[in-house]
């Protein structure tokens, strides 16, 4: 794992804490177990197993680890627990802190522990417990795993040593984790989350009743209301959302119908005030010195691209008059079926946004164009039609209709096809193109056929300060939901909790877990 893994300080927030991992549901008859008599250190830290609700035990001569939540978690593992499937063990290759599972008395020397009779899997292998020499054991209700080479380095991955003085000491690298901690985001009528998002320091989450909170992420508890969504709101059911745009927390709802209603765009300030950015349709950012908005009322209309400068108090529309901008045309005709974008950026002096013109004499199709939003000249980008499109660095990647994904530099020219498959989601970190097939089934790189995550389900794809987010469905077949991915395509951690959301940010990892 690299240096800036190591040093990368995660916070993993989930809406609900399970119950310790590898409860057992049946067992065999007894067997005798004693403590260890002698010293146990876990990634240097010191283990009092006489006080431990889960201390580690000893059979026929080879100690044994408890296989509980944050146990697991902090040797880098992970582990679930059904009545169907038994007990699954998964290595993550990073760690939690340390959770003391503490006893209010001190353990005896000698107790009495069951073989484990459900079905149990490393890493997506079976165990066949009736034919290992040293079985998993059932101690307390709580699955132990023996530290034998095959389980503790062939498929954990640690590092452990002992001797007369020393004891027991076990390692499993990876980087720092400052724990878990709850949330009260709203669960909705429809069984969905409400909405979350991180900025700065803060966490910003919807709560019951519509409020919307924020929270130190020093200090999670001290909530404090920074917005009430309106009854129209409330009663309309449309989810609001909150999102991370330059720094900035947004908050996004709307209220009305859906012809004469109305989104609203809200800026939650760190000094927990609140600032309505705008109103309407739109397609909006808010830089430094600019804010750039796109139009979107219907039906479509022409010179719809605007821009409020330094020391302005209005929007002055910027680029061809002629050209409809910020629409996707789906039908050419005369109806100019279309549907809005997102997709805008403002790079130096030039405006990148989708734009159409219904002059015959020109490409008939929707184009990505740069604006100069000084001399209003307008230039279409390449000749291939683009349904949408991110900037990464100097580098333009986009997708037609038929979702075939391609890249132009920044400057302009000759497009480049790098996927002539329907693509679904797709981002690009140092150079490399990540992409979900039409379907979200698979995560792959272009110029590479290996699949990343087989069996996974693309949920969305995100690149936050050099690392790739990859969120996989709930019902991906692969067990691992979430993975983080380096600039050099190397997978730093995955989870196989559920998730929602990630943020990385201030040096720290935070999700939130989707039940």
């Amino acid at each position: 794992m690299d240096k800036r893994c190591v040093a990368l300080l995660m916070a993993i927030i989930m809406l609900i804490c399970l119950m310790p991992a590898g409860t057992a549901a049946a067992a065999s008859p007894n067997v005798q177990v004693t403590l260890p008599g002698f010293k146990v250190n876990l990634n240097g830290t010191a283990i009092d197993n006489s006080m431990s609700q889960y201390p580690l035990i000893v059979y026929k001569d080879i100690t044994y680890f408890p296989m509980t939540y944050y146990d697991c978690r902090f040797l880098g593992l992970e582990s679930s627990w059904q009545s169907n499937t038994g007990l699954a063990i998964f290595k993550t290759g990073v760690k939690w802190d340390y959770h003391q599972y503490k006893s209010s008395t001190k353990n005896h020397n000698y107790y009495s522990a069951q073989v484990a009779s459900f079905k149990v899997t490393v890493n997506g292998k079976e165990i066949d417990n009736r034919s290992e020499e040293y079985p998993l054991l059932i101690f307390r209700n709580v699955t132990y795993f023996p530290l034998t080479w095959r389980f503790a380095v062939d498929e954990f991955g640690w590092k452990y040593s002992f001797d007369q003085n020393n004891g027991l000491a076990i390692y499993s690298g990876g980087g720092t984790a400052a724990g878990q901690i709850t949330l009260p985001i709203v669960t909705r009528d429809n069984g969905s989350k409400g909405a979350f998002t991180m900025a700065g320091d803060y966490f910003y989450y919807e709560g019951q009743n519509g409020k919307i909170y924020q929270s130190p992420v020093s200090d999670p508890a001290a909530l404090k209301e920074v917005y009430q969504l309106p009854s129209e709101f409330m009663w309309m059911g449309i989810p609001a959302s909150l999102y991370t745009d330059e720094g900035r927390a947004i908050l996004k709802y709307h209220t009305g119908g859906v012809t004469m209603g109305t989104d609203h765009l809200i800026w939650l300030r760190e000094d927990g005030t609140a600032q309505e950015l705008d109103h309407g349709y739109s397609a909006f950012k808010m830089y430094d010195e600019y804010t750039v908005r796109v139009d979107h009322w219907a039906p479509p209309i022409a010179d719809n691209l605007q821009i409020k400068k330094p020391g302005e108090t209005e929007y002055t529309n910027v680029g061809d008059p002629e050209c409809y901008f910020g629409r996707f045309f789906l039908d050419y005709g005369q109806g100019l079926s279309s549907q809005p974008s997102q997709d805008l950026y403002l790079i130096g002096h030039d405006i990148f946004v989708l734009g159409y013109y219904r002059d015959e004499s020109l490409p008939n199709t929707t184009g990505i164009y740069r604006v100069n939003i000084n001399t209003n000249e307008t230039v279409r980008v390449c000749d291939e039609e683009a349904a949408n499109f991110k900037i990464v660095n100097e580098m333009i990647y986009f997708t037609d209709r038929d979702h075939r994904l391609y890249q132009v530099p920044l400057n302009g020219g000759e497009a480049q096809l790098l996927a002539d498959q329907g693509v679904g989601v797709y981002e690009a970190l140092q150079g490399k193109v990540y992409y979900s097939l039409s379907d979200s089934r698979g995560l792959l790189t272009v110029g590479s056929d290996n699949i990343i995550n087989p069996g996974g389900k693309v949920k969305s794809l995100e690149v936050q300060n050099d690392y790739l987010i990859a969120i996989f469905a709930k019902e991906s077949e692969s067990p691992y939901k979430m993975m983080v991915i380096n600039n050099e395509g190397k997978v730093l951690y995955k989870t196989i909790e559920d998730v929602l959301l990630v943020r990385i940010e201030n040096g720290k990892i935070v999700f939130v877990k989707d039940n």
